[in-house]
C-alpha cells in the first residue's frame, strides 16, 4: 500500500516538474519574442537608398548618416520610417558610411513622483515622455552604390 501511494506521489510530482517547466519554457519564448521584437527595425539597401521595414507601433523617426570626406545627413519621419537618399545630401564618396535609426515606442517613461502642477509654469497632467529604441550599422559606398557588409567575412 505504501509503494502504491509513493508511485502515486512521484508520478503526480513528474507531472508537476513537466507542467512548469513547459510554463517556464513558453514564458521564455514569449520573453525571447518580445526583446527580438523591441528593437522593430529591419534596413534594406537598394542601389543609393537606405530605408527600413519597421514595427509598426514606432513613430517619430529619425535617420542619420555619416561618412567620409564630412559626409552627413538628417532625414526625419513622424509615422513611417524614412527613406535615405544618398545624393540628396552632396557627393557620395566612396567609402564606408555609419546610420542611426531612432524612434519613440508605445511605451510611457515611469516617473519616479509624479509631476506637481504649476511647479514650472506648466499643467503637470501632461503626458509623460514615450520610451525610445535605436539602431545602428554601416554599409560601404563603392561607384556610387551600397554595398552590404557581410559581418561573417570580417571575422575570416
Amino acid at each position: 500500500m505504501n509503494i502504491a501511494k509513493l508511485l502515486a506521489a512521484s508520478v503526480l510530482s513528474a507531472a508537476t516538474v513537466v507542467a512548469a517547466a513547459s510554463l517556464a519554457s513558453g514564458a521564455a519564448l514569449a520573453q525571447q519574442a518580445r526583446i527580438a521584437g523591441q528593437g522593430g527595425y529591419n534596413e534594406q539597401f537598394v542601389g543609393t537608398r537606405l530605408s527600413f521595414s519597421v514595427d509598426p507601433s514606432l513613430s517619430n523617426f529619425t535617420l542619420r548618416v555619416s561618412g567620409p570626406n564630412g559626409y552627413n545627413g538628417e532625414v526625419q519621419s513622424a509615422r513611417v520610417a524614412p527613406t535615405f537618399r544618398l545624393g540628396d545630401f552632396g557627393s557620395v564618396p566612396d567609402g564606408l558610411y555609419t546610420y542611426e535609426m531612432t524612434a519613440a515606442t508605445n511605451e510611457r517613461q515611469v516617473l519616479a513622483t509624479p509631476p506637481v502642477a504649476g511647479a514650472n509654469g506648466r499643467d503637470g497632467r501632461q503626458q509623460v515622455a514615450r520610451i525610445g529604441t535605436s539602431m545602428t550599422g554601416s554599409f560601404r559606398v563603392v561607384n556610387g552604390q551600397i554595398l552590404q557588409l557581410d559581418p561573417a567575412a570580417s571575422e575570416r
